[in-house]
């Protein structure tokens, strides 16, 4: 079950503007980045699409909590930004179900479909269990190419 959800935010949450842009539904708690489809009816259409790699961003492990039934939530906060990320978050959390395509199984949001999204800033906090390895408190960490953080 991928989680995702941001705890101390700054900025606004830009629900329904972005949509999902990449291959697969993609689960709450990657990082993403802004990206413009430049083919087919939705051409020019603003939509979130995977990172490339990136060691100069920094996201610093707080805190590491064993939810249930051996998931594992990371607490992170953002130090570094290299460019302008966002962080995909809990839609089933916020009631929006109810008018946002969702798929509660799977705790993912469908290809194409408008997702909600925070622009992370310096200083937010977010807790994840989107990562790669297992991060430890105190170490500052990159975004993956798959959206995770690690």
């Amino acid at each position: 079950m991928a989680n995702g959800y941001m705890t101390k935010l700054q900025g606004y949450v830009y629900e329904g503007r972005l949509a999902n842009g990449a291959a697969n539904p993609v689960p709450n708690g990657l990082i993403m980045v802004q990206g413009t489809v430049k083919t087919g009816a939705n051409a020019n259409v603003d939509k979130l699409v995977l990172p490339a790699a990136d060691a100069d961003t920094k996201f610093v492990c707080t805190e590491v909590t064993d939810i249930f039934g051996g998931v594992v939530a990371y607490r992170f906060v953002v130090q570094e930004l290299s460019k302008r990320y966002y962080f995909v978050e809990n839609s089933f959390q916020y009631g929006v179900e109810e008018y946002m395509p969702y798929d509660k199984r799977e705790y993912t949001q469908p290809v194409g479909e408008l997702m909600r999204a925070h622009p992370l800033l310096v200083g937010e906090e977010f807790v994840t269990t989107c990562v790669t390895g297992t991060p430890t408190v105190g170490t500052a960490y990159g975004v993956k190419a798959d959206g995770t953080i690690g």
